[in-house]
């Protein structure tokens, strides 16, 4: 089997992550060899979204835990009896990334060792709440597998189409994040 490049494996980390939102539990397994054995996946958002995981094993249990989250229910803060907000689960979480770009240290490379990847995620709820959001992924590769991947999400939620933001408290809006770990 001929190598792929990294840009290929960076798409190929973006299909995984969205077989297993849909619930292939193959996609853990996929995603996690794709990892050095010491690997480093690093959330560098605000509070509640940081957190460091070091290890292929460590990795591989983040990844478990996010697919064992797919219809999570959560508890909405925002909720009053007038408001008509309920409890909900997680539903739709969908990342388009919008652009890839390789980051060469040591001057022009075909194949550099760092990929900057910026993408826009669509966060909901099993009933049309929730939120757009953007942010990046900063690759760095050791040979053909992944050393590290920085994660970093706006704390900024926007409006996005078909979901309703309004009712959602700052409280909320982390907890649908933390629960989507939404920019994987």
């Amino acid at each position: 089997m001929a190598m792929q490049s990294r840009e290929e494996i960076v798409d190929r980390y973006f299909n995984y992550i969205r077989d297993l939102r849909s619930g292939s539990e193959n996609a853990v397994d996929q995603l996690t060899e794709l990892w050095d054995e010491e690997g480093v996946f690093e959330f560098a958002g605000a509070p509640p979204l940081v957190g460091t995981f070091v290890g292929r094993n460590a990795i591989r249990t983040l990844y478990s835990n996010r697919l064992k989250a797919s219809g999570m229910p959560l508890a909405f803060n925002g909720q009053s009896d007038d408001s008509g907000l309920r409890d909900a689960a997680l539903g739709m979480v969908e990342t388009h990334v919008n652009r890839i770009r390789g980051l060469d240290r040591e001057g022009v490379s075909d194949d550099p060792d760092r990929y900057a990847v910026g993408w826009t995620t669509i966060i909901g709820t099993n009933d049309e709440r929730g939120f757009e959001v953007s942010g990046n992924h900063t690759f760095t590769f050791k040979g053909d597998r992944i050393a590290s991947l920085k994660v970093v999400m706006s704390p900024k939620a926007e409006q996005a189409d078909g979901l309703r933001l309004e009712g959602l408290t700052v409280d909320d809006i982390g907890r649908l994040s933390l629960a989507a770990w939404a920019v994987v």
